[in-house]
């Protein structure tokens, strides 16, 4: 039921931005988006990175225990070659996990998320297209006392969810930039307008190996 009523408001909010296309409105809520995601997505990465560099000039070695930002290139580029903000994303870490290990491409992984596009006119702290839970606000959301988590595999999802994934401990709360190129590019797909970034607050609960069975979560 919780997944049709989900499938219903995502289809009247894709309603909602065909039906609005065609006024002024529309019009200036995605004014520049391309533009505009591009310039939020460079201004992260720029922050994120800076952050990262005053770290490692302050605390060398043990600058990772002092930063609470993360740049990680895109696990398909496996060459180690360089790489550009289209395939990079950033991370701030709200909350560390005490867990060991980290989630393999085999695996399936446990999570609690939200995904927001970036700031516009009519969503101060941007749309939030997608969600585990009841809840309406990232507080709400992503509150551990009343957080619903879903399961499903660490590839079977977008290539920015995925780069994450492959850094985190059970316990990691994160929020994670993705430029659109590592998201739903330039034709997006229902409720998020091509050339968005994607802003996701994520919590890894579990991640189950290879032939294991998941346990059965409230």
């Amino acid at each position: 039921m919780r997944k049709l009523i989900h499938l219903l408001l995502l289809m009247a909010v894709t309603a909602g931005f065909c039906a609005c296309s065609e006024t002024s409105e529309e019009s200036n809520e995605f004014e520049n988006w391309e533009t505009r995601n591009t310039t939020f997505m460079l201004d992260t990465l720029a922050y994120a990175n800076k952050a990262v560099a005053a770290a490692k000039a302050q605390w060398g070695d043990a600058w990772e225990e002092h930063c609470e930002w993360r740049v990680f290139p895109s696990f398909q580029n496996t060459t180690g070659g360089a790489t550009t903000w289209k395939d990079s994303i950033a991370v701030r870490i709200i909350e560390r996990g005490t867990g060991s290990g980290y989630p393999l491409a085999t695996d399936s992984v446990r999570v609690t998320y939200a995904g927001r596009l970036i700031p516009s006119k009519s969503y101060e702290n941007g749309y939030i297209f997608d969600h585990t839970g009841m809840g309406t606000t990232i507080e709400e959301i992503m509150d551990k006392n009343f957080e619903v988590s879903t399961n499903f595999q660490t590839m079977g999802v977008i290539e920015g969810w995925s780069t994450a994934l492959f850094h985190m401990r059970i316990g990691d709360y994160w929020r994670v930039f993705i430029p659109a190129n590592m998201g739903y590019g330039e034709s997006g797909t229902s409720g998020i307008p091509g050339h968005s970034t994607l802003i996701f607050d994520m919590r890894l609960k579990a991640f189950y190996r290879v032939g294991s069975v998941p346990p059965v979560w409230n």
